[in-house]
């Protein structure tokens, strides 16, 4: 679980609109801050803005926001050196109004088409029981059918339906940048330690969150 360092004030969540596409729009619980000090990226190449949140572990969690209609674009192009160059870009300690829509999905995945391509295709029929070396009684098994599930909770207190109590911290001075996470947009989560995406979500339409 990660917990954000600096977590959101459940007094100060609302009710606020959430654009699914240009026509359509959905009501949401929209977290929020007053003035949160975090690193901050406008990319004016791939049209998106990124805020990192620290979280209590050695994780962070660059939050994606892109421009209207740069989703699919985006999503294209996001690789793990994409996702590294851009939190090197990151301006530390810059003032943000952050407002973050709180919300649960998952999904699950068929992995029958995908293992084959991480060269773990033989233990699927109709490859020989020989091919599942250090299996007792290999020969009776078969596997049919291989499901991931993946579950993403973002509330308050952090991702994954962490609890920890805490407040945001506040400004009332200096220049603030606001980023609305009102559209679609991406969370992926990201280990200090190897650099390496842990998670990766995307929130398209919080109605089904």
């Amino acid at each position: 679980m990660s917990r954000w360092k600096k977590p959101f004030d459940p007094s100060r969540t609302y009710k606020s609109e959430f654009h699914v596409s240009e026509n359509r729009t959905v009501e949401a619980p929209m977290m929020t801050t007053g003035g949160l000090e975090t690193p901050y990226f406008r990319g004016e190449l791939r049209a998106c803005t990124v805020v990192e949140l620290k979280c209590t572990r050695n994780d962070s969690a660059p939050l994606i926001l892109p421009d209207e209609g740069e989703m699919q674009d985006l999503e294209a192009e996001l690789l793990p050196e994409t996702l590294r160059r851009w939190r090197d870009s990151l301006q530390p300690r810059t003032r943000v109004h952050l407002l973050l829509p709180k919300f649960s999905i998952s999904s699950d995945y068929d992995l029958q088409d995908i293992l084959p391509q991480m060269r773990m295709g033989k233990v699927f029929p109709p490859a020989p029981a020989a091919d599942q070396p250090g299996i007792k009684d290999a020969e009776a098994l078969v596997v049919s059918q291989v499901v991931h599930s993946a579950v993403l909770d973002v509330d308050e207190e952090g991702s994954e339906g962490a609890a920890v109590m805490g407040s945001n911290l506040t400004y009332t001075t200096g220049e603030v940048i606001t980023v609305h996470f009102n559209r679609p947009c991406m969370f992926p989560t990201l280990s200090k330690d190897t650099q390496s995406v842990i998670f990766l979500g995307k929130v398209t339409n919080l109605s089904q969150a």
